[in-house]
This record gives C-alpha cells, sequence and structure tokens, in this order.
C-alpha cells in the first residue's frame, strides 16, 4: 500500500501532466510527460507506453491508471 506521501507524490506528477486540468491525461499530455522523464522519447514509444497505461482504452489515462502505471514504471521496490 502507498503511503499518503507517496500518494501526494505521484498526484502531485498526475497534475502536472494533466495540464488542461481536466481531471485526465490525453495522449498529448502523456507524450509531453514521457519527454520530460526522458527527451528522447518519440511519438512510436509515446503511443506503446500510452496505450499499456490506459488499461480501459478509453482515450484519456485516469488518476488510478497513473498509479498503477507510476508504481510499476518509476519506483523501485
Amino acid at each position: 500500500a502507498l503511503s499518503a506521501d507517496q500518494l501526494a507524490t505521484i498526484r502531485d506528477n498526475f497534475n502536472f501532466a494533466d495540464r488542461d486540468g481536466n481531471g485526465s491525461i490525453d495522449f498529448k499530455e502523456f507524450a509531453s510527460l514521457l519527454r520530460v522523464l526522458s527527451p528522447s522519447t518519440t511519438d512510436e514509444q509515446a503511443g506503446a507506453g500510452f496505450s499499456m497505461v490506459d488499461t480501459d482504452s478509453d482515450g484519456q489515462i485516469s488518476i488510478d491508471e497513473f498509479v498503477t502505471w507510476w508504481q510499476q514504471v518509476w519506483w523501485e521496490y
């Protein structure tokens, strides 16, 4: 389980990526976030990543999908 501090950090990163503040991350916002984290990210890599994170395939990344992805990809246990 995540601590309150860990969840707050992930939520801050989600809000940073959610540029239009609509409560979800679209492909353009996700690609921009990836390029902040890894400037050499290609559109193809961003597309593949977006498809993996958008587990319900609705074209948007929800906070729950983002939390799951962030834990799997960016944190070492």
